[in-house]
């Protein structure tokens, strides 16, 4: 039985003249069953993807969350997440 899943990408970037080097594991898509939930079904799952990032020689591991999914940026906080870039958007 499922209960949960991590889809992810291991992030290059070379240096360009508009940006850093960049080397990162994405987190491209996260989800728990909801019949699996506040279980720690989904803290398993990110220490898993750390532990692999870590042996796999990233040192960083990156994830993109929607602003009204108001429960996941709790959790992505809660275990250790921090913001440091926004995306904008305009309704034109």
């Amino acid at each position: 039985m499922e209960c949960g899943f991590a889809t992810v990408e291991y992030i290059v970037k070379e240096k360009s003249p508009y940006g850093l080097q960049r080397k990162f594991y994405q987190i491209a898509e996260f989800g728990v069953d909801e019949n699996f939930r506040r279980m720690g079904v989904a803290t398993k799952l990110i220490n898993f993807c750390k532990q692999e990032a870590k042996n796999r020689g990233f040192d960083r591991l990156e994830l993109d969350v929607w602003e009204f999914n108001e429960g996941a940026m709790k959790f992505y906080d809660s275990v250790g997440f921090k913001t440091y870039r926004e995306y904008k958007e305009m309704n034109i």
